[in-house]
C-alpha cells in the first residue's frame, strides 16, 4: 500500500458490452465461462482491436505507398542497415498489415501489399538481425512479429502457414527476465501473443503469470515502491520511462485478459490504480511530461509527449469508482481540455527517489536530486550523453506542459534549470563518461510533505561544487534558496533558474540588473529576486543536434531562440548564496500587485534556511545541523538535522510536519515556542523506519 494513499476497493464486474470511448469501437466480450474454456480467440480479438485503435487511414495509406515503392525485389530496404535493425523494417511491416487488413484504408485487401507483406517478413526471417542492444532482440523484434502475425490472422488471405510458423518460432527468446520489473512484462507480453497464435496453454500460462508479476511492492527492488514511485536498472527513479513501460503493458494486460482464468487480482489492480492516479498521471501537464521523470530517454525525439492512447480509457473499465478522474486526465493528455482542467492542487515528497513534485491548476513544478541511497540519471546504449546534472536539483516548471518539449537538442546542458553548477566553455563537461548504475554523493536529500504543500532539500556535492539547495512550495509561489555554494574550480560557477523556448517577450523591472528587488517575467512565469543577485538573461538563438545527446538519433544540426536565466556566483565562489521566486500564471500588472511581503525569507545560510509565508500561517525550514530558528517573537529548535515545518502557526492547534532526509534517524526532539508565548513546549517525533525511513510525521501541538 503507498503511504498516505486510500486503496479504494474495486468492483470488476461481468464483461458483457461496452463502450471504450477514444477507442472509438465496441469491444463484445464473451461471458466469463466460456472465456475461460477458450480465452485464445478472444484474448487474440482484443490485441486486434487495439492494434488498429487511433489508425489515421489516410496517413498510413500514405506512408505504406512510400515504403512499398522502395521497397526491393528481395524485400528489404536500402535504407536499413540491417546489421543494427532498430525499429523501422517490423515497424513497416507491420504498417503495411494494418493497411492491408482495413476496410478503410485504400490498401485493404490489395494483392501487391500482400506479396509486399510476405516479401518483407520472409527477408527479414532470411537475415535475421541482431542488435547489439539485447532489448531489440529479447522485446520489441518479438512484440512487432507477434502483432504483426495477429493482424495478418483477420487478413481475407493468410500468410503462408510455413513462413507464420517459422516466425511464431523465432519469437522465442532465449533467457526470460524475471523479476525485472518492465522489462519482464515487456517479455510477457510477446509470450501471450504467441501462446495465442500456437494456442498453447503452457505459454499462456506463463504469460499470464509474469504479465502481473511486476505489479506488487518490494522495498529497494525494482518496480513500484512504497512512496509510489518507481525503479528500475537499480534505485533510479523511472516513473515515466520504465514506469510508463510497465503502466502500459499491466493495463494492456489487465485489458486483454479480463473475463479469463487469468484476469487481474484484485489486489494487485489496487497497486496499478493508484500508481496510474497518483504518481503517474500526476507527472504529465497537459499532454507532456515532466523532464525529470523521463530518464535517459529525454535525449529522444518527442519524448515529452506523453502519447496516452487508450491506456486512461480501458482503467476507466476496472475502476468505475474514479471514472471522473480518468475522464478529466483523458480530456487533459488529448488536448480536448487546458492543461488545468480537474487539476486538484497537491503535493508529494518521493521520499525513496528523491523527486518532489508539487502541482496546482496553474503550474507544475518538480524538483530531482538524488542521494548515496540512489543511482544518478543514467547513460547508456549512448543515449543521454550529457545528463551530466540531470539529478541534482533539476526543476521541471510548466504552465501548458510544452515548454520543454523538444527543446534538449539546443538546451546549454550545463546550465539545466534549477542546478548549481560550473559554467563550462562547451558542454563537453556535461558528459557522462560511465554507462549505467553511477551512485550519488549526499545523503542529506529528502522533503517533508502534508500532501498540499512541502519543503525539500539536496545538500550538493558534486563535480567540485558544493551547495545547500532548497525549496519551499505554497500556493501561488515557489521559494528556492542556495546558500554555502563553493568551489575552487577554474570555472565559474551559476544557478540556472530556467531554460526553456523563448516564447514572447522578456519583461523587467526598471531597476538595474542585480540591484534588490529585480524581477523578471517570461512566458507567463515570473522570477523574484528579493536581494541583490548577478542576475543573467538570454534570449539568443542556440544549435545542437539530437545525435549530440543521443547517438541513436539524427545529426541534424537545429537552431531556435531559447529563454535562458541565471544566476552567476563568479569563479571559486567561497560561501555564496541565492534566492529567488517563481510566481507562474502571472503578468507584468499582477507582479506590480503582487505583496512581496507574503514571503519572509527568514534565513538562508549553510546551517539553517527558512521561510515564512505570512498569509497561510506557516513556517518552513531546512536544519543542516542542530539548531534554532528565530522569528517574529516564536521559535523553532531541533537536536538532528532535519526538513520540518509548522501550518496554523499563530492558532491553538498548530500541526508540525517533520522528516529526516538522511534516513538515519528514529527521533528528532523539536521545541517550539509560539509567537507571544513564555513557554515552549516540547515534542518528541517519533520517525518512520524501515520502508518508511525518510517519509513524513505529523504531529498535532496541544
Amino acid at each position: 500500500m503507498f503511504a498516505g494513499k486510500k486503496i479504494v476497493n474495486y468492483k470488476i464486474s461481468s464483461f458483457k458490452a461496452f463502450s471504450i470511448g477514444a477507442l472509438g469501437v465496441l469491444l463484445l466480450f464473451v461471458n466469463q465461462a466460456k472465456a475461460q474454456q477458450e480465452p485464445y480467440d478472444t484474448i487474440l480479438q482484443r490485441i486486434n482491436t487495439d492494434l488498429q485503435t487511433f489508425v489515421k487511414d489516410k496517413n498510413l495509406a500514405a506512408e505504406v505507398s512510400v515504403n512499398l515503392k522502395n521497397l526491393n525485389a528481395d524485400g528489404s530496404w536500402a535504407d536499413i542497415n540491417y546489421a543494427d535493425a532498430q525499429y523501422a523494417p517490423l515497424k513497416r511491416i507491420k504498417d503495411m498489415a494494418t493497411a492491408y487488413i482495413r476496410p478503410a484504408n485504400k490498401w485493404y485487401n490489395h494483392a501487391e501489399l500482400h506479396a509486399s507483406i510476405v516479401k518483407a517478413l520472409q527477408n527479414w526471417f532470411d537475415k535475421n538481425p541482431k542488435n547489439k542492444n539485447w532489448w531489440y532482440n529479447d522485446i520489441f523484434y518479438p512484440q512487432a512479429i507477434g502483432q504483426t502475425l495477429i493482424l495478418m490472422r483477420n487478413a481475407k488471405v493468410q500468410l503462408p502457414a510455413d513462413l507464420e510458423k517459422a516466425l511464431i518460432q523465432r519469437m522465442v527468446i532465449r533467457r526470460f527476465r524475471t523479476g525485472d520489473g518492465a522489462n519482464t512484462s515487456d517479455e510477457a507480453l510477446h509470450y501471450l501473443y504467441r501462446a495465442c497464435l500456437t494456442r498453447n496453454k503452457a505459454t499462456l500460462d506463463s504469460a499470464g503469470k509474469y504479465l502481473f508479476e511486476p505489479i506488487a511492492i518490494t522495498d529497494g527492488k525494482e518496480g513500484v515502491q512504497v512512496d509510489g514511485s518507481y525503479y528500475q536498472h537499480g534505485k533510479q527513479q523511472a516513473i515515466a520511462s520504465y514506469g510508463r513501460v510497465f503502466a502500459g503493458n499491466s493495463v494492456n494486460a489487465a485489458f486483454y485478459l479480463s473475463g479469463t482464468a487469468y484476469a487481474l487480482p484484485k489486489d494487485q489492480l489496487a497497486i496499478l490504480v493508484n500508481y496510474l492516479k497518483n504518481t503517474f498521471l500526476q507527472t504529465i501537464r497537459g499532454s507532456f511530461y515532466d523532464f525529470n521523470v523521463r530518464g535517459r530517454g529525454i535525449s529522444r525525439k518527442d519524448s515529452l509527449n506523453s502519447g496516452m492512447g487508450g491506456m486512461i480509457e480501458k482503467i476507466k473499465l476496472f475502476d468505475p469508482e474514479n471514472a471522473s478522474y480518468w475522464e478529466a486526465s483523458a480530456l487533459r493528455t488529448a488536448n480536448k481540455k487546458p492543461a488545468d482542467y480537474g487539476i486538484v492542487a497537491n503535493h508529494t515528497h518521493f521520499w525513496k527517489s528523491n523527486y518532489t513534485l508539487h502541482i496546482r491548476p496553474a503550474y507544475t513544478f518538480s524538483v530531482q536530486s538524488s542521494s548515496d541511497r540512489t543511482l544518478r540519471t543514467e547513460r547508456g546504449n549512448n543515449e543521454n550523453i550529457l545528463g551530466k546534472f540531470l539529478p541534482d536539483g533539476a526543476t521541471n516548471i510548466q504552465r501548458s506542459g510544452s515548454e520543454y518539449a523538444n527543446l534538449m537538442p539546443v538546451w546549454e546542458w550545463d546550465k539545466i534549470p534549477g542546478t548549481t553548477g560550473r559554467d563550462y566553455p562547451d558542454d563537453e563537461g556535461a558528459t557522462i563518461h560511465k554507462d549505467w548504475g553511477i551512485p550519488g554523493t549526499t545523503k542529506f536529500s529528502g522533503g517533508a510533505s502534508d500532501g498540499v504543500y512541502g519543503v525539500s532539500c539536496y545538500d550538493l556535492n558534486y563535480d567540485s561544487v558544493q551547495a545547500k539547495k532548497a525549496w519551499f512550495f505554497f500556493d501561488k509561489e515557489v521559494v528556492c534558496l542556495g546558500a554555502g555554494i563553493t568551489s575552487e574550480a577554474k570555472e565559474s560557477v551559476t544557478t540556472t533558474i530556467n531554460q526553456a523556448w523563448l516564447r514572447g517577450v522578456i519583461s523587467r523591472s526598471s531597476t538595474a540588473k542585480g540591484e534588490k528587488g529585480f524581477w523578471a517575467l517570461h512566458d507567463s512565469i515570473a522570477y523574484i529576486f528579493p536581494e541583490r543577485s548577478n542576475v543573467e538573461i538570454s534570449n539568443a538563438v542556440q544549435s545542437g543536434s539530437w545525435y549530440r545527446i543521443n547517438q541513436g538519433q539524427s545529426k541534424t544540426e537545429l537552431t531556435d531562440k531559447v529563454f535562458k536565466i541565471w544566476v552567476n556566483h563568479g569563479i571559486a565562489p567561497q560561501n555564496a548564496s541565492y534566492q529567488y521566486i517563481v510566481i507562474p500564471g502571472i503578468t507584468v500588472e499582477g507582479i506590480k500587485k503582487y505583496n512581496r511581503s507574503v514571503i519572509q525569507i527568514l534565513k538562508n545560510t549553510a546551517e539553517l534556511q527558512a521561510v515564512k509565508h505570512t498569509v497561510l500561517n506557516m513556517v518552513q525550514a531546512v536544519f543542516y545541523k542542530p539548531g534554532t530558528l528565530v522569528y517574529d517573537g516564536g521559535s523553532l529548535t531541533v537536536d538532528q538535522p532535519c526538513t520540518v515545518y509548522i501550518k496554523n502557526l499563530n492558532t491553538k492547534n498548530p500541526v508540525l510536519y517533520i522528516a529526516d532526509p538522511a534516513q538515519e534517524k528514529a527521533s528528532i526532539q523539536v521545541q517550539f515556542k509560539p509567537a507571544g508565548s513564555t513557554i515552549p513546549k516540547n515534542i518528541t517525533c517519533k520517525l518512520p523506519e524501515g520502508a518508511f525511513a525518510g517519509a513524513t510525521a505529523s504531529f498535532k501541538i496541544e
